[in-house]
């Protein structure tokens, strides 16, 4: 298991390659999502990958390399992970195995041999480790965060971390991660863990009902509109008429976006009057910033200190009057925020906090 330089002893030997050992070193972060790959090289890119798991778990050895190869060379990877849930794998233990053979696989193809995987444990562990103590390796991004996150506060805050699918909500103070949860189900009951987010979750899964005029309609139980539809309709988030990562497949547009959202009603987006569709729209974000008020809500005596905002939070998180608020996207911007977790890692290993022990 990999440990802090400063509290290493004889016993706690880490074989690392000259060319890691030398200072300074560059990195390469990586974040295995189920729906998305993310990396943050030392030199200061972010780059974001849309990669369904589901659906193409078997590519993802090649979809690390295309990124990773784009990138300058590096010394070491630090990767975490949350793909290992795509339900194309049989269970989480299979996910991590397979993410963490493509992953030195991929390491190997490009000259890489110092590859460190994140536990809950707060290290980098190596490939045999991560797959023997695989339930402290899967679903770790959260942690590592929250970690780094640790190495620079001045007072216990509440990290609200806003994703494409889910949301994290995690007590920190200076130095510690203040939770005992480890896996996905302890965090899911103490509402460190959320599953709502920007583009990921459907309509549906949120309201059972739209207002239009003076009547309540039911909504389909389709997935033909999400969050970022309405986000997208108020002005909460911008347009893009290049992605297309959306439930029918069209731009990230005003237009589309007032398309999907009158289907969840049966209806054409010109069947609508525009305070119609507004209406609309408002109750799904107002429904999603109750349920993550909700969860922040258990979290009092971290709340009332202060507030970390990251990822797409912001359309989505009221905070409270008067409550101290750091925002990741101004402090770091918004493309490094959108990759948080990967950035917390490269960091942590830069400054030696996290070390990266040879795969062997």
């Amino acid at each position: 298991m990999s440990i802090h330089p400063s509290s290493a002893s004889q016993d706690d030997h880490v074989r690392l390659n000259a060319s890691y050992r030398s200072h300074p070193s560059r990195f390469l972060a990586i974040d295995i999502g189920g729906a998305n790959l993310k990396f943050f090289h030392s030199d200061g890119l972010a780059v974001s990958r849309t990669f369904p798991m589901w659906l193409r778990s078997q590519e993802l050895g090649s979809a690390i390399v295309e990124v990773a190869s784009s990138l300058a060379p590096v010394d070491a990877w630090g990767v975490t992970m949350t793909g290992e849930m795509a339900d194309g794998f049989e269970n989480r233990a299979a996910g991590v195995r397979e993410i963490v053979e493509q992953t030195i696989k991929a390491a190997a193809r490009l000259g890489v041999s110092d590859v460190g995987f994140y536990a809950t444990s707060g290290v980098l562990v190596s490939q045999r480790d991560a797959i023997q103590s695989s339930r402290l390796v899967a679903s770790a991004n959260w942690h590592a965060l929250s970690k780094w996150i640790t190495t620079w506060i001045d007072r216990p805050s509440l990290l609200i971390d806003v994703g494409s699918t889910t949301a994290d909500l995690i007590p920190v103070s200076p130095g510690q991660v203040d939770t005992k949860s480890q896996t996905d189900f302890d965090r899911l009951y103490g509402d460190e863990l959320v599953y709502l987010g920007i583009s990921r979750t459907p309509v549906c899964a949120l309201v059972d009902a739209l207002p239009v005029a003076d009547r309540w309609v039911p909504v389909m139980r389709e997935l033909f509109a999400s969050i970022d539809d309405c986000a997208i309709i108020l002005g909460l988030v911008e347009e893009s008429a290049t992605e297309t990562d959306t439930c029918d497949k069209r731009p990230r547009l005003k237009k589309h976006a007032v398309a999907r959202l009158a289907r969840m009603i049966g209806l054409d987006g010109d069947d609508l009057t525009w305070p119609q569709i507004e209406s609309m729209a408002k109750h799904v974000i107002e429904s999603a910033r109750a349920r993550l008020t909700r969860a922040a809500t258990k979290h009092e005596s971290h709340a009332r200190s202060q507030w970390i905002i990251s990822g797409h939070a912001k359309p989505l998180i009221e905070v409270p009057e008067g409550i101290p608020t750091i925002d990741l996207a101004e402090r770091l911007g918004a493309e490094i925020s959108r990759v948080a977790p990967a950035y917390a890692i490269c960091q942590m290993m830069q400054s030696r906090h996290l070390v990266a022990r040879c795969a062997h």
